[in-house]
């Protein structure tokens, strides 16, 4: 069962082709293989385009991705973020980026500076939290809004919320049902500018759920 938790305070579709990336990625000193998060950016804006994480023997491709000029960023706990532009389009239909290394944090010399983007994806275990201050939502828009822009959820005219091709059936408020089940009384009711941060986890019961808006540590 899906459980999204959306988390309030002040407050990317794009068109799906068949371009591919691929890569693998390890620890520079040791080799030993990483299950690094792997975000694409528009390389403009820096707005999220898709991710992935990286399996067994830190293997990761990603595919369905548009024509266009990207970053790639490589995150994993305590290693320096790794992030390469690149460009994909009609001469360039697929990206190798090989053997990334990825460089222990403790290891780097003072003097150098690892610039990264924003994390707007964070993956913990079973918990996707996506950075809502990342995203672009005009002023009163709901939450709705938001989440439309978030990779894998989906939502139609009625409401109806997917995640991952899975429905959602309910929205907790700081963790507790105070709208009962039905997700839109939230969603269409609740300005999304306020959200800071939404998780998405899977929930080991017979329904998705989507779960939890907080305005910092009070309850709506």
């Amino acid at each position: 069962m899906l459980t999204v938790f959306a988390s309030f305070c002040c407050t990317c579709c794009y068109a799906q082709n068949s371009y591919t990336i691929k890569g693998i990625t390890a620890d520079s000193a040791s080799m030993a293989q990483l299950t690094t998060t792997v975000t694409v950016l528009n390389a403009k804006d820096s707005i999220l385009v898709n991710y992935t994480r990286a399996g067994n023997g830190g293997v990761f491709s990603l595919d369905g991705l548009p024509v266009g000029t990207f970053l790639i960023l490589v995150t994993y706990p305590d290693y320096a973020d790794y992030v390469e532009k690149f460009t994909l389009g009609s001469q360039n239909i697929g990206h190798d980026f090989g053997n990334i290394n990825m460089q222990l944090k403790t290891s780097l010399l003072k003097e150098v500076l690892i610039k990264g983007q924003t994390n707007e994806i964070k993956i913990k275990g079973d918990t996707t939290e996506f950075n809502a201050k990342a995203y672009v939502i005009q002023p009163n828009s709901k939450v709705e809004n938001l989440l439309k822009q978030f990779p894998g959820i989906e939502i139609d005219r009625a409401g109806k919320i997917t995640a991952n091709g899975e429905k959602v059936n309910k929205v907790l408020l700081d963790g507790e049902e105070f709208f009962g089940d039905d997700p839109t009384l939230i969603t269409r009711n609740i300005r999304g500018d306020m959200v800071e941060k939404v998780q998405l986890y899977d929930k080991k019961s017979d329904q998705a759920a989507f779960t939890g808006v907080v305005n910092g540590s009070n309850a709506l």
